[in-house]
């Protein structure tokens, strides 16, 4: 594999600023409360916007945000696309970024070798019994961009119904705004918030059909 990866975010770091704290680091009183710094802290060597075929929609409660945060269904669904903004990073910035979207130490990212395109795996993730930890434990692997492999983190089930709270959806908004993409940004939220309320009830706690390759076993 290459060594740069595009990760393609579609929550709240559609926002470059809010991104850019997974990699540079950011202090507990900063807008983004603290994270630690990548390996390397150097800027996305390239960015871009797109559409992903996976339909976005919020559950769960997030301790940052308060509410619920962003995913994006397992599923294909090219009806229901989400809009996603690609960075290409390293390596290293790529597993420390999955280590912190997981609230762990380290998490090994060694299934994006094996993956096909469509294809995802469920991470091990050391949750130490708490249930804030490894939200975002399905590594997705979407077509390549430019002939390098290109990946999202969503869950590897649909967790419980909720709402995103005005901070968090503010953030997504922000992002959505600056896209290079020709959108109603209002429309398209309101879209992703009455699908979650669908998801949520009808799969509680369930696992994509989608095709997968080498799953592990969730600890709750």
């Amino acid at each position: 594999m290459t060594e740069h990866i595009w990760y393609l975010s579609y929550g709240s770091n559609l926002l470059r600023e809010r991104f850019l704290t997974y990699l540079t680091g950011s202090d507990e009183n900063s807008e983004f409360g603290a994270h630690p710094p990548a390996p390397s802290t150097a800027l996305p060597a390239e960015e871009r916007w797109m559409w992903i075929d996976h339909p976005l929609y919020f559950a769960g409660v997030s301790r940052r945000w308060t509410g619920s945060p962003a995913f994006v269904s397992l599923t294909s669904n090219p009806a229901n696309r989400s809009v996603a903004h690609g960075y290409l990073i390293g390596r290293d910035q790529f597993s420390h970024l999955v280590a912190v979207e997981n609230v762990v130490e380290s998490i090994d990212v060694g299934a994006a070798e094996t993956l096909a395109i469509g294809e995802w795996a469920q991470l091990a993730v050391d949750r130490q019994g708490e249930s804030f930890r490894g939200k975002y434990d399905a590594l997705l692997r979407l077509p390549d961009i430019d002939g390098r492999p290109a990946f999202t983190l969503t869950s590897s089930i649909v967790r419980e119904p909720g709402g995103p709270s005005s901070r968090y959806l503010s953030t997504v908004r922000r992002g959505l705004l600056s896209a290079a993409v020709d959108l109603d940004v209002d429309a398209y939220l309101d879209a992703a918030i009455g699908r979650s309320t669908e998801l949520t009830s009808t799969h509680r706690g369930s696992s994509s059909t989608a095709a997968r390759c080498n799953p592990t076993t969730e600890k709750q």
